[in-house]
């Protein structure tokens, strides 16, 4: 036999289909793992951004309502006339402008590089005011009178404008910092965006290339697969062909050997036992040595010429042709009764069945092996045969009340030999048992063709 060779995309194809899956799952799982680590980067960036302006947005906050709060208690105590209101308002004042001062210094720890100057600006002008007005707080009712409103107009209120302008101005920095840190981001996720586009792109890419791979390869198996199929039927088809013929074969040399044997062997034997009985007639009373053999010779005769009959009726029953299938399955169920013991029983509507030779054979020789199945194997008492003509098959049923056994997992040569028979007809065969439960077989054949009939 010629070893079966691949069609010649198969031979490397599975080692690009590998190689192509395996490259799309590591482009995926980078693209994966990289988008991850860029939008940690840009949360984390996001956060940090966000945290920041937080922390100066809140220490700017502080510096401003702290140094305002101290500036209006400064005002107030330059103007209030209240017996005791200045000594309050002196003492929240310093209060204030403390903690302006801690916010400040608070600032100055989360404050940028790029702010620096104008931070600097800003603390320049927080002291500039203070060292204006904390000669002031020190001078009595008399010199508020006189010089409090004019410092207050003068001095204090330029340099309070001033470092609120200044705040403001570090306050609009701050907003600036945070929509550049947001524009990166924004930058960032553009990037990763384009980045990903190209990943899919390759990988659609990829993947059609894969898809178009994998649709040939399927196709070059779909089309051998198809050629393996087709070739598989057309040698089943040969071997039930072939089957039928050695059927046909076996039958016909069966036949002839039958007509042999009934003929040839059996005109002899008969030839013989005819001249034994002359030769006896001729034999002296005195003779009686030769009398003795004579008549062995007749027993010896006899007996095989009726082990021929049986053996020519066996290979072939001459009534099969003659008499027709009923006839011969009758005589074959006495047969099989006189050996075994059983009690077979034929039952048939229609005696006169008449039925093509291939029909004929193949029911008597299911029938037959079912018969020796019954015999050797289930330990059967009583086995009935019914064949019944049908308007749209021919039924034949063999039941006997054995032993049974598992057809599911039991079948030997003679029941496959029974199956492949039926099916040369077109036919169906089922077999029903089970444990202690006897043996049913049931067979269907498709009516008789027209034209066929014996």
């Amino acid at each position: 036999m010629t070893p079966r060779t691949k069609p010649p995309l198969l031979s490397g194809v599975r080692l690009v289909l590998m190689a192509g899956f395996l490259g799309l799952l590591c482009l995926l799982g980078f693209a994966g793992f990289y988008s991850l680590l860029a939008l940690r980067r840009v949360a984390r960036t996001d956060e940090e951004s966000t945290r920041e302006f937080v922390r100066r947005s809140d220490a700017l906050e502080l510096i401003r309502q702290n140094a305002y709060t101290s500036t209006s208690r400064v005002r107030d105590y330059l103007l209030d006339r209240e017996p005791g209101a200045p000594g309050v308002h002196k003492r929240d004042a310093v209060v204030a402008w403390n903690r302006a001062m801690a916010a400040t210094n608070a600032y100055s720890v989360v404050s940028p590089e790029s702010q620096r100057p104008a931070f600097r600006q800003l603390q320049l002008s927080l002291e500039s005011y203070w060292h204006a007005a904390v000669p002031a707080l020190n001078w009595n009712d008399g010199q508020r009178e006189r010089a409090g409103y004019d410092l207050l107009a003068e001095q204090l209120t330029p340099r309070r404008d001033e470092f609120l302008h200044l705040s403001d101005e570090l306050r609009r920095a701050n907003e600036v910092d945070l929509r550049s840190a947001i524009d990166h981001s924004a930058s960032l996720i553009e990037q990763l965006q384009q980045r990903l586009a190209t990943v899919v792109v390759l990988a659609l890419l990829i993947g059609v290339a894969l898809a178009a791979i994998t649709l040939i390869y399927f196709v070059r198996l779909e089309r051998a697969a198809s050629l393996r199929y087709e070739a598989s039927l057309a040698d089943r088809a040969q071997m039930e062909a072939l089957s039928a013929r050695l059927l046909e074969i076996q039958e016909e040399e069966r036949r002839r050997i039958s007509r042999e044997l009934h003929d040839e062997a059996g005109q002899a034997l008969s030839g013989l036992l005819v001249d034994v009985a002359n030769a006896s007639a001729e034999v002296r009373d005195g003779q009686p040595v030769l009398q003795d053999r004579l008549a062995s010779i007749k027993r010896s005769a006899e007996s095989t010429l009726s082990s021929i009959r049986n053996l020519s009726l066996l290979l072939r029953p001459s009534m099969l042709d003659d008499l027709g299938l009923i006839a011969a399955l009758r005589w074959q169920a006495r047969e099989t009764a006189r050996r075994t013991g059983m009690e077979v029983a034929v039952l048939a509507e229609d005696y006169n069945l008449e039925l093509p030779d291939e029909y004929r054979t193949t029911i008597y020789r299911v029938v037959q092996e079912a018969l020796n199945n019954a015999a050797r194997h289930s330990e059967a008492k009583n086995v009935s045969i019914l064949v019944r003509a049908e308007p749209r098959r021919l039924l034949v049923l063999i039941q006997d009340d054995g032993k049974g056994f598992d057809p599911t997992t039991t079948k030997g040569m003679g029941l496959l030999g029974m199956q492949e028979r039926i099916a040369h007809l077109n036919g169906q065969m089922e077999v029903e048992s089970g444990v202690g439960q006897g043996v049913i077989v049931r067979i269907a054949l498709p009516p008789v063709p027209e034209g066929k009939a014996a």
